[in-house]
């Protein structure tokens, strides 16, 4: 897995790299629509073609089972969406 615990063990991240900004919105779009669904919000950041994604879980604070399911989820997603080869 490309998904990197952080040095809490409290947060799994990853960056994506995709081919441009459209397809980087497009992942993000689709990504949000999930987190309306499941009530689960991630940290992320976009910077053009790059999105850095990170799951949490406050209450209870560290990671949960929500948090790898997301992460799966954007896996998929920027399978789906295709990343930059």
């Amino acid at each position: 897995s490309n998904w990197k615990l952080s040095p809490s063990n409290k947060a799994i991240s990853r960056q994506f790299t995709f081919p441009g900004f459209a397809s980087a919105w497009r992942f993000m779009s689709i990504v949000a629509d999930e987190c309306k669904a499941k009530r689960h919000h991630p940290s992320w950041h976009n910077l053009y073609s790059q999105v850095t994604v990170e799951w949490t879980t406050h209450k209870p604070e560290g990671l949960s089972i929500k948090d790898v399911e997301m992460a799966e989820f954007c896996d998929r997603t920027a399978d789906e969406v295709g990343l930059k080869m």
